[in-house]
């Protein structure tokens, strides 16, 4: 019988580099050293280093206090997708439609969407 292999080192992912990746963004973003970051967390800055380049992963904790301390969208932080992105406009055309929106007064913009959503609604019925 042999013993388990401990010295396995752990595969570095693209995934796990990435994520390291938007860490060192995030810091570097609030203009924080690695040790700065680190003293905040209460880990070390080798610990913090490893993270940003993917050698060791987050504990669920640590990637919420990273969340408030960075300012960044966990799932971001985590995967690179950002919720907030959803809600831009992704084409010239959309850029356009969220312009004219918010040049309509506040208290106009619930009737105007009324008519965007009917005009929409007509628009679909016809594809159909």
């Amino acid at each position: 019988m042999t013993a388990p292999d401990t010295d396995k080192k752990k595969v570095i992912t693209e995934a796990d580099k990435a994520r390291g990746r938007r860490i060192a963004r995030a810091r570097t973003n609030m203009e924080l050293t690695q040790t700065e970051l680190a003293d905040m967390l209460g880990v070390s800055a080798g610990l913090v280093g490893q993270w940003e380049t993917g050698k060791t992963g987050l504990t669920a904790k640590k990637a919420a206090l990273l969340e408030r301390l960075l300012k960044v969208p966990m799932t971001w932080l985590l995967t690179g997708d950002d919720p907030a992105e959803n809600r831009k406009a992704q084409t010239e055309t959309e850029l356009e439609q969220l312009e004219l929106l918010r040049g309509i007064p506040i208290e106009k913009q619930e009737q105007f969407m009324h008519i965007v959503r009917s005009a929409a609604k007509a628009f679909q019925n016809k594809e159909t």
